[in-house]
């Protein structure tokens, strides 16, 4: 086994995940042992080409291994969710736009109504802000790189201008600045934490985010004795199931009646009241020992 990771390593290969089944042989006995022994390897050139592709294990039939396929699926692709960008803080004027949302007024009282406010609306200002510096800052890195090819083309034949110089300067320069920016939003999606930027090139990160995003794909989910493969269906499937379970209930029928049970009155408005601070310190002196942290100052 030794030998053979050595070989998957040194052609540094990685493995599929396999979607909808955790053992694809079994002995065939009345209490089976079961083994995951087929598996399907890719490098990285074949997963960057073909992303869209799920792997299943078929009826095993008449043997006792799983026959593997391995399809393109064309799912329903969810719109990219609001997020916040690691590399926002290395841009200029970031500070500035958190500082001056920040302490926009608002309507809310609460303190937990307006912590919650703040953070909608400065997360809405960033990204509206980010939107105008990087939302083309990959058509302008294809466009940088098609200028300075044809520089490079033309100081074969002839000695550049030094107005073509200095363009060819600047946009190396900028695409050094894009290159961050897209290698950070890439480390970001595949969750690597373990690597900094410079550590692993782009494509490094682009594997990983393409391998998280095809294992967590939902390929098909089990309806009665059936199978729902299309998106449409899947989230109709879904949307029932929570509905189900976490709708009203119906009104019931019966209901007790309270004025005979003879129960006690008891004013509970004291309960909207703000905690005080004798409260607090009375809950802190009621916790384990093991809870409670060293006090650091006085």
């Amino acid at each position: 086994m030794r030998r053979f990771r050595a070989a998957i390593n040194h052609c540094q290969l990685k493995e599929i995940h396999l979607q909808n089944r955790k053992y694809t042989w079994s002995n065939e006995r009345r209490r089976p042992t079961l083994v995951h022994l087929d598996r399907v390897f890719c490098n990285e050139s074949w997963d960057l080409t073909f992303e869209s592709h799920s792997l299943h294990a078929l009826s095993s039939s008449h043997s006792d291994h799983c026959p593997l396929l391995l399809a393109h699926h064309e799912g329903f692709r969810k719109p990219t969710p609001s997020k916040f960008e690691n590399f926002w803080v290395k841009l200029p004027g970031f500070q500035d736009v958190v500082a001056r949302t920040w302490a926009q007024p608002t309507s809310h009282t609460e303190p937990f109504h307006r912590f919650g406010h703040k953070l909608h609306v400065t997360a809405k200002a960033l990204h509206n802000w980010s939107k105008a510096l990087t939302s083309d800052a990959k058509l302008k890195l294809h466009m940088a790189q098609e200028v300075i090819l044809r520089l490079d083309i033309a100081q074969e034949s002839r000695e550049l201008t030094d107005s073509e110089h200095r363009l060819r300067c600047k946009l190396k320069k900028r695409i050094l600045g894009w290159a961050i920016i897209e290698k950070a939003r890439k480390r970001q999606s595949s969750r690597i934490s373990y690597l900094k930027d410079g550590d692993a090139n782009t494509k490094f990160f682009h594997l990983k985010a393409t391998s998280r995003r095809r294992k967590n794909f939902i390929q098909r989910l089990r309806n009665g004795q059936g199978w729902v493969i299309a998106h449409q269906e899947k989230q109709q499937l879904i949307h029932d199931h929570f509905s189900s379970i976490m709708a009203d209930p119906p009104m019931r029928a019966r209901d007790f009646n309270w004025d005979a049970l003879g129960l006690p009155s008891v004013n509970l408005a004291a309960l909207d009241d703000p905690f005080s601070e004798h409260e607090v310190l009375a809950a802190i002196k009621q916790l384990p020992h093991c809870c409670r942290s060293k006090p650091t100052g006085e």
